[in-house]
């Protein structure tokens, strides 16, 4: 690989001012399609990862190569604790050598088999391709004995390819450096008897230690029996395409070109006489003599302006972008860049800069489904997406419940952000999963369909209550978004929730039981759970205290597409009347989504809390609250949850101002499955004065955290920030409604007020597009939000257009940053000043 991994190893020069060039976070690039990507950390916190991949078992887990020489498994959102593998004792690791690659038998689900590729001092360097066993009693835990099949000796560190895979033929393909130092010098590459420089092909179920496939093309002629191609430098990722069956490789150049290259039987791909199209050695004249084997020349290249070490990935086979079906994926570990090649004819292609990922690419990944992964060296895992302007497609969206009663109603705003116009159904459950209503939309692109009284629109009379799905015809990106509002003025926001959202385990930060219903000053927690699968959920709803320890459980049911609703979760739980506060962990046999109200047993007002996933977006190792406050008026608490039910977690909780300056920091411990909790955040910070601004939570530690803020007033109204996710935070977000309906005073009348999260290292300029109801852009206004900082824009429907007076506007905002954002929104009510918080979306 070059100066691949020594480049960050030795901390040399070179990567200090590649990281300088190409920042972290990812820079999303339109396709020639209308597809933009962007990508989502799934897992943080590894060491050095150098490969992710799967078995291809139907589990659906992701099997994570740490460079020293461990395995780590991803399943269901979380990264398992004990490793898969540990053989750090047997790996020689540092530069370019280490763990390298994974390939799992085509038949591992019956025979457990899988094969890494090392390298080790044995005594000399050698790699090693050796054979492993998963344990019949536990298949996330791998047996240590192995069976070394090839030891081959390498003489110098570098260049040692390290790519395992299992072609369509069943036959295990190693990708082999050309021994490393530079420039050849051993000649390996054109030496048809060296095992260095090639790609190698052998048979792992025949002879043993191995056996020689007899279609390879040096059987019983001179050159390496093993031997399938010749004329490699160092061959970094290659992979088959699921569909085709043709081998692609990523070949890493001397000091002017980068290569792609498809891999053909006894193909000569030039290395030390070519370095991709140039000469190299010699430096003219390298096609005399001609070789035996005609020379293959790449189908794509690039130089120095471009990256300095290729990365092999895979052709796109997945769902999520079909207008990316056929394109073939890699990029640059310097750079950061990935491109996606297209053959636009036979035997043409044409190269397309995707993204610019800012990452340290050392891999890319395929699941069993067929979507991509970009491994960054630094430490993390990342899901490519699609990350238009507007939020990500999806077929069918979740409003949690809506209700039209004599004190509460709902409303919905839906916005189509495809680039055509979409037929959209509103469908009205009740709490059974029966279909009480329905309604068919067209939506223009970038309009907007709002109604103030969603279940009057559809014909339903006082009384009813119950979830609502959205359903798109093509699957085109749509928001919803829908606020319950009492007859007093006090409201709460349902974000619309994604069908592939929904999970198995969901916990609910703030559960309370404080008094009886009726009495002022006290709170309890109602549950909602959805379920929009085709099967009875059952769920069990587990009281947790802060210390970890279960107070008791409670078992429902909840029918399909339908809604369960406890009131008083905690009383139900516990059957008592004594004061108790801790929080809910769900546990479900079918993906399902939760929420709670926080309800003012005084007024009976909600403040609506959603359960938090086991996405990367919902919980990890770093979280934001955009917003703490405390003053005369209002008062920010905190609840911290460690999610992991094996290990004490130590964390770090940071107030910021909003210029992004640190006003106060505290470190602490929770144990497995703990939590920190305080109805005044800042003044446990110890922090003077009227603060405000931005709060954080890390842990260094591969734990997933969970948390949520809770804003409440001294006249009792109240809003939760849940904690988002820096892998969350993205360079696009939409606000869904923005209204701007009369003047501060004014009863009856609303304003919306915005905030920007700045996540990057840099002053982030951020453009805010105000969109009206047809989808036609009002107004456009650009501010600069600090470092670590928030800035909150008063009535911004006002500073987008420049104006002094109510505009009457109702609509959305579409904000665009050079570094990625957070935002969310608060819609005040400016005759009692009380906001309703909704987060902004992808």
């Amino acid at each position: 690989m070059k100066t691949r991994f020594i480049l960050l190893f030795a901390l040399c020069l070179i990567c200090s001012l590649i990281l300088t060039f190409y920042p972290w976070p990812s820079r999303p690039v339109s396709a020639q399609s209308s597809v933009t990507l962007a990508l989502d950390s799934i897992v943080t916190g590894l060491s050095l990862p150098v490969f992710v991949t799967h078995a291809g078992d139907g589990s659906n887990r992701l099997f994570i190569l740490e460079q020293a020489g461990r395995i780590r498994i991803f399943q269901n959102g979380s990264l398992i604790s004990t490793p898969f593998l540990d053989i750090q004792s047997r790996v020689t690791s540092g530069g370019e050598r280490g763990l390298l690659g994974i390939a799992f038998h085509p038949d591992y689900r019956n025979t457990r088999r899988f094969f890494l590729n090392y390298t080790h001092n044995r005594p000399t360097l050698k790699t090693i391709i050796a054979e492993y066993q998963t344990f019949a009693s536990n298949a996330n835990v791998a047996q240590t004995t192995e069976r070394v099949l090839l030891e081959i000796n390498q003489p110098f560190d570098n260049h040692n390819g390290g790519q395992l895979k299992f072609g369509p033929d069943g036959y295990l393909y190693i990708g082999m450096g050309d021994g490393g130092s530079g420039g050849d010098p051993q000649n390996n590459a054109q030496n048809l008897d060296a095992l260095l420089g090639k790609m190698l092909r052998i048979d792992v179920d025949g002879s043993v230690p191995y056996g020689i496939p007899p279609s390879n093309p040096f059987v019983n002629r001179s050159g390496a029996d093993e031997a399938w191609a010749f004329g490699l430098r160092n061959p970094w990722r290659f992979s088959f395409d699921r569909l085709t069956g043709r081998l692609f490789a990523a070949d890493v150049g001397q000091t002017t070109r980068e290569e792609v290259d498809i891999i053909q039987r006894a193909g000569n791909y030039g290395w030390r006489r070519f370095e991709a199209s140039l000469c190299h050695t010699p430096s003219s004249g390298c096609e005399s003599p001609a070789p035996e084997f005609p020379f293959q020349f790449p189908i794509a290249e690039y130089g120095r302006g471009e990256g300095v070490s290729v990365t092999g990935g895979y052709v796109y086979r997945g769902r999520l972008f079909p207008e990316l079906n056929g394109t073939y994926f890699f990029g640059d570990y310097g750079s950061g860049r990935i491109w996606g090649l297209m053959e636009t004819s036979r035997g043409t292609w044409t190269r397309t800069e995707l993204l610019r990922s800012g990452m340290s690419i050392s891999s890319f990944g395929e699941d069993e489904a067929g979507e991509i992964y970009v491994v960054n060296h630094t430490g993390s895992i990342h899901r490519l997406r699609v990350a238009n302007p507007q939020p990500a497609s999806s077929r069918s969206m979740l409003i949690p419940s809506s209700t039209r009663s004599d004190r509460f109603i709902s409303s919905l705003i839906l916005i189509n952000g495809g680039s055509i116009a979409e037929q959209v159904t509103l469908t009205h459950h009740s709490v059974d999963g029966a279909v009480r209503g329905t309604m068919n939309l067209n939506l223009a692109s970038g309009g907007t369909f709002q109604t103030d009284d969603l279940l009057g629109a559809l014909g339903l009379p006082l009384g009813t209550f119950g979830p609502i799905t959205v359903d798109s015809a093509s699957g085109l990106p749509l928001t919803a978004v829908s606020e319950v509002r009492s007859t007093n003025g006090t409201a709460g926001f349902f974000g619309g929730r994604s069908r592939v959202e929904a999970s198995v385990e969901r916990v609910i930060p703030d559960a309370i039981d404080s008094g009886n219903k009726g009495t002022a000053g006290t709170f309890r927690t109602n549950l909602g759970v959805n379920n929009l699968s085709m099967a009875v959920a059952n769920v069990r709803v587990t009281l947790v205290d802060a210390a970890g320890a279960v107070r008791g459980n409670h078992d429902l049911t909840v029918n399909p597409f339908g809604m369960t609703q406890v009131d008083g979760i905690v009383r139900r739980i516990l059957g008592d009347t004594s004061p108790t506060a801790g929080y809910l962990r769900l546990s479900s046999d079918q993906p399902v989504h939760a929420w709670a109200s926080k309800i003012d047993n005084g007024t009976d007002d909600p403040s609506f809390e959603t359960a938090i996933g086991q996405s990367a977006a919902e919980s990890g190792p770093r979280l934001l609250i955009p917003s703490v406050v405390r003053n005369a008026r209002f008062v920010s608490s905190l609840v911290l949850i460690n999610r992991d039910s094996t290990q004490t977690v130590t964390y770090t909780i940071t107030a910021r101002s909003t210029e992004g300056s640190q006003l106060a920091t505290v470190t602490g411990q929770l144990a497995a499955g703990a939590t920190y909790r305080t109805a005044d955040v800042l003044t446990d910070l110890s922090i003077a004065g009227d603060p405000f601004g931005p709060l954080t939570i890390e842990t260094s530690q591969p734990v997933a955290l969970a948390a949520a803020s809770e804003v409440r007033s001294a006249s009792g109204t109240a809003g939760f920030f849940p904690a988002v996710s820096f892998s969350s935070a993205a360079l696009q977000k939409l606000v869904a409604e923005v209204v701007d309906t009369g003047d501060r005073g004014t009863a009856g009348t609303f304003r919306t007020n915005l905030g920007l999260n700045n996540l990057g290292p840099d002053e982030a300029n951020v453009r805010l597009e105000l969109v009206g109801s047809e989808g036609s852009v009002l107004g456009v206004a650009s501010v600069l939000v600090p470092s670590n900082g928030l800035k909150q824009i008063d009535n911004v429907a006002r500073v987008i257009l420049a104006q002094g007076a109510a505009t009457g506007v109702r609509g959305y905002v579409r904000v665009l940053s050079s570094q990625p954002l957070h935002v969310w929104a608060s819609k005040i009510d400016n005759g009692t000043d009380d906001p309703s918080i909704v987060m902004g979306t992808p």
